[in-house]
């Protein structure tokens, strides 16, 4: 009995600590992780070369902004707003995922080109022969 009390006693704290999301007061609060691909989930300030990486740079500023924005949140008291305050903060989140994934189709749509411009036996006429073929059927003026 005493075995089962102090399993119970030692586990019951791990188990709190692997939940993934943080809860506070029990409000689930959003992580950076959920919103960010994983390249960029531990982004630091781009410095030296690393500026000119405008990838770095975009989601090193929305982590930031995420930062300040979760510390908004758990400056409100009460339970409901807070929860309101991740809500819209989570919201936020995605609609900036979904305008920066719209960017990047646009611009690999834009950089996208036909396939028939690859295609060289339909596009290429065989101009030579064809130009041959007209000489030989022009009056000779210089004979």
């Amino acid at each position: 009995m005493k075995n089962l009390l102090l399993i119970a006693v030692f586990s019951l704290p791990l188990l709190v600590l692997a939940e993934e999301n943080i809860s506070i007061n029990g409000v689930d609060e959003p992580a950076w992780k959920d919103f960010a691909p994983p390249a960029y989930v531990d982004v630091k300030a781009p410095k030296g070369l690393g500026k000119f990486n405008d990838t770095s740079v975009y989601w090193y500023k929305r982590k930031v902004e995420f930062e300040n924005g979760i510390e908004q949140c758990r400056a409100i008291e009460a339970n409901d707003a807070k929860f309101s305050c991740y809500q819209q903060l989570k919201v936020k989140q995605y609609q900036k995922n979904s305008d920066y994934n719209a960017r990047l189709e646009a611009i690999n749509n834009a950089k996208m080109v036909p396939q028939e411009m690859y295609d060289r036996t339909n596009n290429m006429i065989p101009l030579g022969s064809q130009i041959n073929n007209f000489m030989r059927y022009q009056p000779n003026e210089f004979n």
